[in-house]
């Protein structure tokens, strides 16, 4: 790693080959460095804007001039606009020497959920900052590229994180990626063009939908958006939350208390409230393209209604394994396999539980989703 005062006397001799090279390795010959000005690697390139087109045919015009009429004024104009040019290449290599950038994705997303993702940019020189970037990016979710823009310098080892925003349309996979770096600095008559392609990958959950889920025997009534753990006098363990007056003594969690340095009160679950398990058949015969996207935000959003309520045990998705949810990390794996479910052909799911409390769903009109708990109507999705 150069110091400070290596890399000054390192820039000051411009002249030297070294100065132009991009990698590690010393290139001496001045015709390998000539042709690699005039045909830059791969992903590199320097394009005249028009402004810089502008500069050349004036430049044109005014060095015509200077050679017809011999002025040392023409002269002079003509080697200022030249020197203009190549001042503005060195300067915008330097401005990419030493840079370095990386892409951040979310970890997972919703359909018609607001996405953010980041651009880190760092800037490894010791001595020069750099300013004037702009990050072409862009998402499967949109048909149109976004421009990310640097508004101010990168000091000399600092970085700047740029956020960008998307919204997924359809569940399954998103792909985010950064296409390319490009930089019009410092006087806007090159185009330099850095083209670095990242990508990730994001998994979509299928959207939260209304709906109507209703348990008149068991005098349980549970509505999309209400979603809190019904606590009672029970012995199974639901929560630990923070002492409020009246709570009775015998419920406070002694160890969580002289962990946490304040009261915390034991949550219980009501007695005789069984657990539901949900059960998922994606028959193709069944199902069809539209109804088969409602199905998967209805299970996605009763999945997420029963779990914080503390009701939901297990699923099982076309007669696999039982997938227990004990916690937000099952649930998520849940979401992950319902953003990418697809229908399977008639017969290939068996399902078979004895289990009381099985909630499935069938077919409801075109459009709707009928919710059955133990083969008898429970709910269903709103027209």
């Amino acid at each position: 790693m150069l110091n400070r005062n290596e890399e000054l006397q390192r820039w000051h001799d411009w002249t030297s080959p070294d100065f132009f090279e991009t990698t590690g390795d010393r290139e001496t010959p001045v015709v390998p460095l000539f042709l690699r000005q005039l045909l830059p690697v791969r992903f590199q390139k320097t394009k005249l804007t028009m402004i810089g087109w502008m500069l050349v045919i004036v430049a044109m015009g005014i060095g015509s001039a200077a050679y017809n009429t011999a002025s040392n004024i023409l002269f002079m104009t003509l080697s200022l606009l030249l020197s203009s040019l190549v001042l503005s290449g060195i300067l915008s290599l330097i401005n990419f020497r030493k840079l370095q950038w990386s892409m951040g994705a979310p970890r997972h997303l919703q359909v018609g959920e607001v996405g953010m993702a980041e651009v880190e940019v760092r800037n490894n020189k010791q001595v020069f900052p750099t300013l004037g970037i702009c990050f072409e990016v862009g998402s499967s979710a949109s048909d149109k590229a976004q421009h990310l823009y640097l508004n101010h310098a990168i000091k000399a080892g600092d970085a700047v994180k740029l956020d960008w925003t998307f919204i997924p349309r359809k569940r399954g996979r998103c792909e985010i990626f950064l296409s390319g770096v490009e930089s019009q600095f410092p006087f806007g008559f090159l185009k330099k063009v850095m083209g670095h392609e990242l990508r990730e990958e994001v998994l979509v959950w299928p959207q939260q939908i209304d709906y109507m889920f209703t348990l008149e025997n068991k005098g349980q009534r549970i509505l999309s958006g209400s979603s809190k753990r019904n606590a009672g006098l029970g012995s199974d363990l639901l929560n630990l939350r923070p002492y409020a007056p009246g709570d009775p003594p015998r419920l406070v969690h002694w160890k969580a208390t002289a962990r946490l340095g304040k009261l915390m009160i034991r949550q219980l679950a009501q007695e005789g409230e069984g657990g539901y398990h949900l059960i998922l058949d994606t028959d193709s015969q069944q199902w069809n393209d539209e109804v088969f996207e409602t199905l998967c935000s209805l299970v996605c959003s009763l999945a997420d209604a029963l779990f914080h309520a503390g009701r939901l045990e297990t699923v099982v998705v076309n007669g696999a394994s039982p997938l227990s949810i004990r916690g937000l990390r099952d649930l998520h794996d849940f979401y992950d396999c319902l953003a990418l479910l697809e229908t399977v052909p008639y017969g290939v799911a068996s399902v078979e539980m004895s289990r009381g409390n099985q909630i499935t769903f069938r077919p409801l009109g075109e459009r709707g989703v009928a919710i059955y708990v133990d083969q008898t109507k429970a709910g269903q999705t709103h027209d």
